[in-house]
């Protein structure tokens, strides 16, 4: 019941009664003390109109800095600056009016000496005020607390975001913590105190620290920490029980104030995520500016990230295009809460509907087009090459004939790096797309066509990532289709920014091929989300081998030997050397290509693909798996 009663806010009301008390406290005791600690009632009385218009400044003051208006026992630096302008504008008040009335002589013994006494009595008085109330709540949550078990707390990161971390810690009165230190890479800090908490090194807590203070949790509050040393870390403490939370990004924080449900676990997205790239955002801003976007497959996981990150720039109008009508609903109720400057629209349809996407064309005029709708599932497009090729290589053409025949400024293709040496329907489909794009761009006057190529996405719908975490939260087994399966990653943002890079660079027929960084066995991402969530892989939580599926490689590539690639101004994006391509030839195979898709026969399909692209290896893969 007294814990319930400390959580309660006071009143207003109170608090301004409160003020109001020590507004005429102090206005007497600076009479008092400018009088030599002497006075008579007498006397006293000839204030009684410096009192009143004491109180009447005061109060106009309490109004115009709102300092009764704050929670008390959460005051900080911004709090006591507002008491401080408050007595300041109080001081300034009474000069400025004793100026005006030197001539009627009305408050000739309201002398500088009482006024300055007035102004320190004031700040000490609101600001004690204050320290006391937050103390009070300090002492009696420590109380509260010290009755149960605490869970033993090291802050990575010695810092603003650090002191916040700590701070939130100890208002949150349920939250049973004991911060046992801070740790920082900056030598400058080491052995320091923030807060009255004492600041190691990593390497020492690491060596001894961790065991002697049998630390239960590391909250990671730091800006940005390389992922190859938030890795360590991870391993570090995940060898040892010790679980890692994470501070969200500042512009998540709630009215720019940590709370402590904020506090994030630690994902495999930000284990594997590289660091931030850069971006041209100046190019980008004048290349997008006044423009109007279409997005198509935007209710998917690529296509709604690209949808957001446009929102950061000065478009006018953004075009969903999908399929999927109650994630296209969604999607757009949140982009309207990113950006109300922006003219949202919703348009459900399919990219093999060439009526429909020509009407969707005409009625908007888009400026730019991303193209992401797809296929993209391997091992079940296995078994649908008529679907596959269908939406990816008809649903392509449609679209990028649109932006030609529309005069679109740029149309982007999101491809993948199934498209290289493909041995699966929807990577063939894909690589067929690619095709396309580059002959249309070699034909196109208007219509600047160009292709962004990189692998997996980390949480993208249907990835293994997504997989791996419901089998973890059923209790296992985690499969994984072969002990040597290496694949590239890369988080949904970082694609997405390097595809909007690549979009303002490229000039036509360009395929942009990212840097993935290093191949990541799933073995090994596999047993880093088994440790994540607590448990130990082979003892907890068994991994299971289930063999190749149809369709997959045991390792991806993002170029073939043939394509040369060339160096961009950014060093994570290269371009494959432009090919050419026998225009009528590809032009004859992909209509008989869509021809045998639209009647569904889907051995002549396999047979077509092999015709158009040498380099499918399919059947040899189905094989040997």
């Amino acid at each position: 019941m007294q814990n319930q009663l400390l959580k309660e806010l006071t009143p207003r009301w109170i608090l301004f009664l409160i003020e109001t008390f020590f507004l005429v406290f102090a206005f007497w005791s600076a009479i008092y003390l400018s009088n030599r600690l002497s006075i008579s009632l007498s006397t006293l009385w000839e204030y009684k109109y410096a009192f009143l218009f004491n109180a009447a400044i005061g109060i106009t003051g309490m109004c115009l800095f709102h300092t009764f208006s704050g929670i008390v026992r959460f005051s900080g630096i911004r709090d006591i600056t507002r008491v401080v302008s408050f007595a300041l504008f109080q001081l300034v008040s009474w000069l400025i009016i004793s100026a005006l009335t030197a001539s009627v002589g009305i408050f000739d013994n309201v002398r500088l000496e009482l006024l300055l006494i007035n102004c320190c009595l004031v700040t000490f008085l609101f600001t004690a005020f204050r320290i006391f109330v937050r103390e009070v709540f300090h002492i009696s949550g420590n109380f509260h607390k010290s009755k149960q078990r605490k869970r033993r707390i090291m802050i990575y990161g010695a810092g603003d975001i650090g002191l916040a971390t700590k701070k939130a810690l100890e208002i949150d009165q349920d939250t049973k913590m004991q911060i046992i230190g801070f740790l920082d890479d900056s030598y400058s800090k080491v052995g320091k105190s923030l807060d009255g908490i004492k600041i190691y090194s990593p390497e020492l807590a690491f060596r001894k620290l961790m065991a002697h203070h049998k630390v239960d949790e590391m909250i990671l509050a730091i800006r940005s920490l390389p992922a190859e040393r938030k890795e360590k870390l991870f391993e570090f403490c995940s060898a040892r029980g010790v679980k890692v939370t994470v501070i969200p990004p500042l512009q998540e924080w709630i009215n720019g104030i940590f709370r402590i449900n904020q506090l994030k676990e630690l994902t495999i997205e930000s284990l594997l995520e590289r660091d931030e790239i850069s971006i041209d955002n100046i190019s980008a801003k004048r290349t997008y500016n006044e423009a109007v976007m279409l997005v198509t497959g935007a209710a998917g996981s690529i296509g709604s990230e690209i949808c957001r990150q446009l929102l950061n720039y000065p478009v006018v109008q953004l075009v969903l295009l999908d399929q999927a009508e109650s994630a296209l609903h969604d999607l757009k109720l949140e982009l309207e809460c990113l950006n109300k400057n922006v003219d949202i629209c919703v348009e459900v349809a399919s990219v093999r509907d060439k009526y429909r996407i020509d009407s969707i064309f005409d009625r908007y005029r888009p400026t730019f087009v991303f193209h992401a709708a797809a296929y993209k599932h391997v091992p079940i497009m296995e078994y649908f090459p008529s679907e596959s090729v269908l939406t990816n290589v008809k649903g392509t053409r449609i679209v990028a004939d649109a932006a030609v025949k529309y005069e679109v400024k740029k149309f982007i293709m999101v491809s993948t790096d199934k498209a290289v040496n493909p041995t699966n329907i929807m990577g063939a489909c894909k690589r067929v797309a690619e095709m396309y794009i580059q002959s249309l761009s070699d034909r196109s006057k208007t219509t600047k066509f160009v292709t962004t190529r990189f692998g997996n996405v980390l949480g993208s719908n249907g990835s293994v990532v997504p997989l791996f975490k419901k089998q973890i939260l059923q209790g296992g087994p985690v499969t994984v289709t072969h002990p040597d399966v290496t694949r590239y990653f890369m988080t949904i943002p970082e694609a997405c920014r390097l595809v909007l890079e690549a979009s303002v660079m490229g000039q036509g027929g360009d395929i942009f091929v990212f840097d993935m960084g290093k191949p990541v066995k799933i073995i090994d991402l596999a047993r880093k989300m088994i440790r994540l969530a607590g448990y130990t892989p082979g003892k907890d939580m068994e991994i299971k081998f289930t063999g190749l599926r149809p369709g997959e490689k045991m390792y991806e590539e993002l170029f073939k030997e043939s394509e040369e690639l060339l160096a961009t101004h950014h060093p994570l994006i290269m371009k494959a050397r432009k090919t050419s391509i026998d225009q009528v030839w590809l032009e004859k195979e992909i209509n008989d290509l869509i021809e045998s898709a639209i009647h569904h026969r889907q051995q002549r399909i396999r047979q077509q693909i092999k015709a158009l692209l040498p380099e499918y290896q399919e059947q040899e893969l189905i094989t040997t798996a």
